[in-house]
């Protein structure tokens, strides 16, 4: 099929799955249009209707790098999808600014349904992106930390809070410095994590060590203890996996073993 039609059609598809109510839009009794209208999805992409009729009917206007990233933001397009409107259109999807990635609301729900198990979202720079309550209660308000602050090697060495919650400290902060290690690649051009990194060589010699020790581990499964310090010992068992829609990102749950960590993480949640 030529790319044009082909785009055409994929647009009218992601239009139709998508309900006016998300928008603001208010619902018609009388409506005939599955999903969002032409005119509803030139509006809020900030493009115009005949513009964007030409681009459905598959005719070659050439829609700019802007003008995709917008239709992307409208039509809630996943990653895999952005990429394909980009190819479909023969134009470079730009890099992901990682200061600007937004939680999506399905991403949001599925961590918000692990309550009152601990969910969160880490970045390839262990800079903590998303989470939900009982993440908040356990390992502290993220909402109002600064991004330094919600990196979980630079937290490690620096936090009195989380040395005194972690059973094995020295294990975890070791695992998080090499798990930081196998990441560079992803980051080393990026400022904001060399200054932490600067930082923690300067003035840690357990950091200075391990990094330099270039020791690469990954642990996605397994268990550990926690000293929370109103609830007492939690006892949890946790798996990593990679998500597809944030470039490099990982997704941790951590569960509770037993019936009595359940309990206390429920009671915290309460608090």
């Amino acid at each position: 099929m030529d790319k044009n039609k082909e785009l055409g059609l994929f647009l009218k598809k992601k239009r139709s799955t998508l309900r006016p109510e998300q928008f603001g839009i208010k619902l018609e009794k009388r409506r005939r249009v599955e999903g969002l209208k032409r005119e509803e999805v030139a509006d809020l992409a900030g493009v115009s209707l005949d513009w964007y009729v030409r681009i459905e009917q598959g005719q070659d206007v050439n829609p700019s790098v802007e003008v995709l990233l917008a239709l992307s933001r409208v039509l809630q397009l996943n990653n895999e999808e952005k990429r394909y409107l980009f190819n479909l259109s023969d134009k470079k999807m730009p890099a992901e600014d990682t200061s600007k990635i937004i939680i999506s609301d399905t991403l949001q729900k599925f961590l918000d349904s692990q309550n009152p198990n601990i969910a969160y979202i880490t970045d390839s720079k262990l800079t903590i992106i998303g989470w939900n309550k009982a993440a908040l209660k356990v390992y502290g308000n993220y909402e109002r930390m600064s991004e330094k602050e919600r990196n979980s090697v630079w937290r490690s060495f620096n936090d009195n809070y989380m040395k005194e919650l972690l059973d094995n400290w020295e294990g975890h902060s070791r695992l998080r410095v090499e798990q930081l290690r196998a990441n560079y690649s992803c980051y080393e051009n990026d400022a904001k994590i060399n200054e932490i990194i600067d930082e923690l060589n300067s003035k840690n010699s357990f950091f200075n060590e391990w990094w330099n020790e270039q020791g690469i581990k990954g642990t996605p499964e397994g268990q550990k203890l926690l000293h929370h310090p109103m609830v007492g010992k939690l006892y949890l068992s946790y798996i990593s996996f990679k998500s597809t829609e944030i470039e490099e990102a990982s997704i941790t749950i951590q569960m509770a073993v037993d019936d009595e960590t359940k309990n206390k993480l429920e009671k915290l949640l309460k608090l």
